[in-house]
C-alpha cells in the first residue's frame, strides 16, 4: 500500500495537468479513507511529505484543499510532534504559506503539540517559530489568528513556556502586533488575559510584561467601544480571586464602579453600561456578599435599570440580575437589600406579559435562575425566600406561567415551561400546582403539545413531580406521573378502533 502511494505522489510531481494531479488526489484520498489506522499510521511514517508540500505552490485553490486535506490525514495518524522533527524548516515556511487553508493545517498541528506537555519542549527552543505564530495572531483570517492565540494560550499555562512568553524577540513581537490596529490589539491582550488567569505565575508574569497596564489604559479611551472590549476581555480575569484581588489593587474596579456612577452625565453610556452590568454580574455570581457590600452603586444601577424599562439594555440587566441570583449565596445577598428584589420581581412580571418577545423570554429564562435551587441546597429558609419572591410578582403568579404555558408560540410556550420545571423541583412550588384547576390534565396530556422542545421540557417537569412529598398529589395521580415518565417525552398514544359487522 505504501508502495502504491508513493508511486501515485512521484506521478504527482511528474504530471504538468491540474486536472490529472486532481484525479490523483482523489484516488489517494479514497484509498486513505478505506484503510484502517494502522495502515494509514505505516503509510504516514514511510512516505516523503514533501512531494506533497511542493504541490501547495498550485494557484489551484482545489488541488491545494485536497492536498491538505489528505496531509491532514496524514497528520492526525502520527504522534504529535513527528511532523515538526521531520519538517521542521518546510513547517517554518508553510506558516507563512499565502493561502490560509495551508496555514490553519500547520497551526494546527503545532497546536498538537503544545496541547501535549511531553512534547511542548520540542517547540520552545525554536524562538524563530514562536516568533511565527505570534505574527499570524495578526492573520487577516480570523480562523487563522485564533488558532495562532491557541498555541499561546496553551504555551503561557505551562510554566516551561511561561518563561520564555515575555522575553526578547517573542516579547518585541508581541509589542509590534499591540500597536498594529486595535482589532490585533485586542487579540494580543485575549491571549495575555487567558494567561493571567491560568495561574498565579501566569498573572505575576503578564503584569510584570507591561501588558496589562496597557490594557487598563483602554478603559480610560475616549473610544467607548474600545472601553467595551477592554471590559468583555477583562471580565475573564476578575473571575479568578488573584485576578479581582490584583483589579482592586489596581483601583481597577473602583474606577468601573465611577462609570456606573457618572453613566447618566456620557450622552454615550448605554453603550458602555452593559459591559459593565456583564462585568460585575459575572464577578458577583462568585462573590456577591463582597461585591455588593463594597460597591452598593452597583446593585442600583442595576434595579435602576431593571425599573426604567430601557429596552436598549434591559435585557443584559435581566441576565445580570439572574446571574448573580443563580446560588444560594447570591439570593441571600438579593434578600439583604430589602425591598430590591420584590419590587424588581413585579417589574420582571411587567416585562415577561408586555414587552417584546425577546425581552420577554430573557425575562422568564432569568426568572427560572432566580427562583431555582439545587436539590442539596434545598432548606427551610431558601424554600420560604423563593416562595416569597414568587408570590411578589403578581395576584395570581401561578396562572401567569400557566397561560404562557398555553400560549401558541413554541419560545415562549417552552420557556414558561422551564420556569415550571423550576417550580415543581420545590415543595411550595408543587403544592401550588396539585391546587390549580387543570394543571395536572395539562401537564399530562401529550396531545396538545405539537414542539418537540415543549415535549422534552414538559417531561422534565412532570419528571420533578415524580418527586414531590407523598401528601401533596393522590395515590392515583402520582401513579399517572409514573407512567408517563416511563414511557418517555415522544410517547405517543394510539387509538384503535375496532370495527363490528352489521352495525
Amino acid at each position: 500500500m505504501a508502495d502504491w502511494l508513493q508511486s501515485k505522489i512521484v506521478r504527482l510531481g511528474e504530471s504538468s495537468s491540474v486536472e490529472e494531479k486532481k484525479a490523483i488526489l482523489s484516488d489517494v484520498k479514497i484509498k486513505l479513507g478505506n484503510l484502517n489506522n494502522r495502515e494509514t499510521e505505516q503509510i504516514s511514517r514511510n512516505v516523503d511529505f514533501n512531494q506533497l508540500f511542493t504541490q501547495l505552490t498550485s494557484s489551484d485553490r482545489e488541488l491545494v484543499d485536497q492536498v491538505c486535506d489528505i496531509l491532514k490525514t496524514l497528520f492526525g495518524i502520527l504522534e504529535p510532534g513527528e511532523v515538526y522533527l521531520r519538517y521542521s524548516a518546510e513547517i517554518s515556511q508553510l506558516i507563512i504559506h499565502p493561502t490560509a487553508v495551508v496555514r490553519s493545517l500547520v497551526l494546527h498541528e503545532i497546536l498538537c503539540i503544545v496541547s501535549n506537555p511531553q512534547k511542548l519542549p520540542l517547540l520552545l527552543r525554536d524562538v524563530n517559530l514562536l516568533v511565527a505564530i505570534i505574527n499570524r495572531i495578526g492573520d487577516e483570517n480570523l480562523m487563522v489568528a485564533k488558532c495562532a492565540m491557541c498555541i499561546m494560550k496553551e504555551i503561557g499555562k505551562n510554566p516551561n513556556g511561561l518563561q520564555i512568553l515575555y522575553t526578547g524577540e517573542l516579547l518585541r513581537s508581541f509589542a509590534k502586533l499591540l500597536a498594529k490596529n486595535d482589532t490585533i490589539g485586542f487579540r494580543i491582550y485575549e491571549v495575555i488575559v487567558d494567561v493571567a488567569k491560568s495561574s498565579k505565575e501566569g498573572l505575576e508574569a503578564s503584569v510584570q510584561s507591561g501588558f496589562l497596564n496597557s490594557l487598563f489604559d483602554s478603559l480610560e479611551s475616549e473610544d467607548i467601544l474600545l472601553q467595551v472590549n477592554a471590559l468583555e476581555i477583562l471580565t475573564q480575569l476578575a473571575l479568578t480571586e488573584e485576578g479581582l484581588s490584583y483589579l482592586e489593587q489596581q483601583e481597577v474596579v473602583r474606577k468601573l464602579v465611577q462609570k456606573i456612577a457618572q453613566a447618566n452625565e456620557n450622552p454615550l453610556s448605554n453603550l458602555l453600561i452593559p459591559g459593565l452590568m456583564k462585568f460585575f454580574g459575572n464577578v458577583a455570581r462568585y462573590w456577591p456578599n463582597e461585591i455588593f457590600s463594597k460597591y452598593p452603586v452597583v446593585v442600583s444601577a442595576l434595579f435602576e435599570v431593571i425599573e426604567s424599562g430601557d429596552q436598549t439594555i434591559l435585557g443584559v440587566a435581566l441576565d445580570t440580575l439572574g446571574h448573580v441570583s443563580v446560588c444560594a449565596e447570591g439570593k441571600y445577598a438579593m434578600q439583604a437589600l430589602g425591598d430590591a428584589m420584590p419590587c424588581a420581581l413585579k417589574k420582571i412580571d411587567k416585562i415577561i406579559q408586555r414587552m417584546p418577545t425577546a425581552l420577554r423570554i430573557r425575562g422568564l429564562n432569568n426568572l427560572a435562575l432566580i427562583l431555582g435551587v439545587q436539590k442539596a441546597e434545598q432548606d427551610n429558609r431558601i424554600l420560604s425566600l423563593t416562595k416569597s419572591w414568587f408570590d411578589s410578582m403578581c395576584d395570581d403568579p401561578l396562572g401567569m406561567i400557566v397561560a404562557l404555558c398555553r400560549q401558541p408560540f413554541a419560545d415562549i410556550r417552552q420557556a414558561g415551561l422551564e420556569v415550571m420545571v423550576v417550580l415543581a423541583s420545590q415543595v411550595w412550588g408543587q403544592e401550588y400546582m396539585s391546587s390549580y384547576p387543570g394543571l395536572v390534565e395539562f401537564l399530562l396530556d401529550r396531545n396538545i403539545e405539537s414542539f418537540k422542545e415543549c415535549k422534552e421540557v414538559k417531561y422534565e417537569v412532570v419528571k420533578q413531580l415524580i418527586e414531590a412529598e407523598h401528601d401533596i398529589f393522590d395515590a392515583n395521580t402520582m401513579q399517572r406521573f409514573r407512567d408517563f415518565v416511563n414511557q418517555g417525552p415522544h410517547y405517543v398514544e394510539i387509538n384503535t378502533e375496532v370495527a363490528i359487522e352489521g352495525l
